[in-house]
């Protein structure tokens, strides 16, 4: 399934690895003639300063595996203020040339968990551990002795450990960030981005940040449970 009218979509604006931030809007596919995308002005709405800039246009698909998003790099080129839907009918509308094809998009990438102590997941550079803040299918958080002196774009390899297994990962250093408090003399703050990560390792990945979500969440709603 490709993209289509009538198809809803989410439409990714920004995304930010040093910012750590990304801006999802809704739309619903108008018509779409080749590499022409007509979208319903998104929610909240694309204004004038987004034309000429790329987006990414992603839908859900349903495969064996369960729901799988899938994105597509886009340009919006026009804001259509009454565009057609018939005849009694006008709305607005944005105009987008997309690329061709369609890859693999996770959005929880994005979405970082805080790692309980009792997590068994561990981050090694340089094999020494480190302690994670916290960690995404993205990237990562973490405090790490200044006396290494890393910098920010500087290519990195950590030993990512899950469940007792151990992967070589390659990541970016995206920002480092001060330590507050008695430690900031000897500590500072790395956040990285994940490079080329397998397939094996982000389901692995996937699997365990969303098993210490649930953890979390019942741990929220249950205190009562711990005592």
């Amino acid at each position: 399934m490709d993209i289509a009218p009538g198809l809803n979509v989410d439409v990714i604006v920004d995304l930010s690895w040093l910012k750590e931030t990304i801006d999802v809007r809704r739309a619903t596919v108008y018509d779409v003639v080749g590499e022409r995308i007509v979208l319903s002005q998104t929610s909240p709405p694309i204004s004038k300063r987004y034309l000429g800039n790329r987006v990414i246009i992603t839908l859900v698909r349903q495969e064996r595996e369960g729901p799988v998003r899938y994105g597509v790099t886009a340009v919006p080129t026009e804001i259509i203020k009454d565009y057609r839907l018939s005849r009694s009918q006008t709305t607005q509308a944005i105009v987008m040339i997309r690329q061709p094809g369609l890859e693999r998009f996770n959005l929880r990438m994005f979405y970082r968990v805080d790692l309980p102590s009792d997590s068994n997941m561990a981050i090694r550079l340089k094999r020494e551990k480190v302690n994670i803040i916290d960690i995404s299918i993205g990237g990562a958080k973490f405090t790490y002795k200044k006396m290494h002196s890393l910098k920010p774009g500087e290519i990195i390899r950590l030993d990512l450990e899950i469940e007792e297994k151990s992967f070589d990962v390659e990541a970016r250093v995206v920002r480092i960030l001060p330590v507050m408090g008695r430690m900031s003399r000897e500590l500072e703050t790395i956040a990285v981005q994940f490079l080329g990560l397998d397939r094996k390792i982000k389901d692995l990945l996937s699997r365990k940040i969303r098993y210490i979500e649930r953890e979390t969440r019942y741990r929220e709603m249950f205190p009562e449970s711990l005592a």
